[in-house]
């Protein structure tokens, strides 16, 4: 298969029974392919595409396709995107309702989606300026909290292993039970990540400012902030655990 030489550079082929590469003219100037000798004596060379000058960014995408396949190609992935925000959106409405929210059964799952996919809608328009670095940031930001969540899921998980099954179930319907240490020690770890250890455009920590070779540390400071401080939430009367319903025991 030969490559499909860019606009001012010269074509280059691939013998079929060596691999090795060749030049059919001498490369231009600007442009050249780059050649990577491999250890069998073939050489690996890179060959670049290059679209037009002062094309988009979505015409020098599909610049070397067909103009059909070119078409074909962004409604798919136009499609797809609407597919996997729907899904997105769906399951943020249903983890919103799970919240507790009361609202009437017959409109409830659909009033809640609607409205959180106009508020994402608004935010993601908000972002088409700078697209790239906005959602880099956007990435950024949901890794500062979702470290801390992690940390009182998993130890939270990890200390009722031996919880039994009814008392479980008891404590998913009582709507009594608190255990504030969980969401305090999430919120003191998010801000001891992104306070000390984030690195981004928007904003960058007292740590990294001052030791930027660490990068954005931030996810995994706020895990183990909030890991520690939930453990030790848990133990001060009032903000541990508790229910004002007595549990059925295990009838097992």
């Amino acid at each position: 298969m030969r490559p499909v030489a860019a606009p001012g550079t010269a074509p280059r082929g691939v013998d079929a029974p060596t691999g090795q590469a060749h030049d059919d003219a001498d490369p231009a100037p600007c442009g050249a392919p780059h050649r990577t000798p491999l250890p069998d004596g073939h050489t690996l060379t890179d060959a670049t595409l290059a679209a037009p000058e002062g094309s988009t960014l979505t015409g020098a995408f599909i610049h070397p396709l067909p103009e059909w396949l070119g078409k074909l190609t962004l409604l798919a992935i136009a499609i797809g995107g609407i597919a996997a925000n729907a899904i997105n959106i769906y399951s943020g409405a249903l983890s919103f309702v799970a919240m507790g929210v009361r609202l009437p059964a017959a409109v409830r799952r659909a009033t809640v989606a609607l409205v959180f996919g106009v508020a994402g809608t608004i935010v993601a328009w908000t972002g088409l300026h700078d697209s790239g670095h906005r959602y880099e940031n956007f990435l950024l930001v949901i890794t500062y909290w979702i470290g801390p969540w992690l940390a009182v899921v998993l130890i939270d998980a990890y200390l009722g292993r031996e919880r039994p099954d009814a008392e479980t179930s008891a404590l998913l319907e009582d709507r009594t039970y608190r255990n504030w240490s969980g969401p305090l020690a999430m919120a003191a770890g998010t801000a001891l990540g992104v306070l000390l250890f984030s690195n981004q455009s928007e904003f960058t920590g007292v740590v990294a400012k001052h030791i930027p070779q660490i990068g954005d540390i931030a996810f995994a400071a706020g895990f183990v902030g909030a890991g520690a401080v939930y453990l030790a939430l848990r133990k001060v009367p009032g903000l541990g655990p508790a229910s004002a319903v007595p549990v059925a025991a295990d009838p097992a």
